[in-house]
């Protein structure tokens, strides 16, 4: 075992061809500078790229691999130089009943193991999004809906940056995350506690009492990647392991976060 550390919510700005993913994300945030900048200057085991849904990052990273530069290994994960494993993930925003009834809007991070299940994860979430090419962008389901199209391609679904107060479960649409899930609960295995919050706030909820909560830079530029990370104890870097130490299974766990002081928090 030992600690490794990561950074499990990054986006992606425009692909290699220079074709829109994140509009509100730098232009040199592509998928190659992710892996790069995680391997040559910030000291990053794990990236999780959550726009990896879109057609045009699996055309990226299909060129990618073909580069020899990195590989897929079978535990799930795009191992970059023997050094950085890449977690392909997509950022869903469902819709839900909110409070009192009205509307609510919630961001969703899900991780897959391999190319092909993000590929088939894609495919079906195209027909309840209307422009799949574009990053978080709004579904026609809910999260409870949504947890079992994750699961049917290998993946797993973590709630977002749960405190926001935009886009967010806690912050836009519930007092419950049960009242969301449902029965379905118990499979939640994380939550991303976001800007808004640290574990000694989270740690105030009694629901989340056997969550294990992340702490990720939702970086809009390369610089920004790591500004919130993760010390993980791990056998290995791939999918299963990370998926071990969320269960905090067979001596895998979260060691800490670190982020921002939730003084700093995101308001608007």
């Amino acid at each position: 075992m030992y600690e490794i550390f990561a950074d499990l919510h990054v986006h992606i700005g425009r692909s290699q061809n220079n074709k829109p993913i994140k509009i509100t994300a730098a232009r040199s945030l592509n998928f190659a500078n992710i892996a790069k900048e995680c391997r040559e200057r910030k000291g990053i085991d794990i990236v999780g790229i959550i726009d990896s849904a879109s057609p045009y990052v699996i055309e990226d990273i299909e060129s990618f691999l073909k580069t020899g530069e990195a590989y897929e290994i079978k535990d799930g994960g795009i191992i970059y130089k023997d050094k950085v494993c890449i977690i392909l993930g997509s950022e869903i925003e469902t819709s839900e009943i909110g409070l009192n009834g009205k509307c609510g809007s919630a961001h969703n991070i899900c991780f897959f193991p391999h190319l092909e299940d993000i590929k088939k994860f894609s495919s079906e979430m195209s027909t309840h999004i209307k422009n799949i090419t574009l990053s978080s962008q709004r579904a026609d389901i809910s999260a409870y809906n949504l947890l079992d199209i994750v699961e049917k391609y290998n993946g797993i679904l973590i709630p977002a940056h749960c405190f926001t107060p935009h886009k967010s479960f806690y912050g836009n649409c519930t007092d419950r995350l049960q009242k969301i899930f449902k029965e379905k609960y118990d499979r939640i295995l994380a939550i991303e506690l976001g800007l808004s919050s640290d574990t000694f706030l989270a740690d105030t909820i009694s629901e989340l009492e056997s969550k294990t909560f992340l702490t990720n830079s939702d970086a809009h530029s390369l610089p920004k990647i790591a500004r919130e990370y993760n010390k993980i104890l791990v056998e290995d870097i791939s999918f299963t392991e990370l998926v071990k130490a969320l269960k905090n299974e067979d001596g895998r766990k979260i060691i800490a976060n670190y982020g921002l002081d939730p003084k700093l928090r995101k308001i608007s």
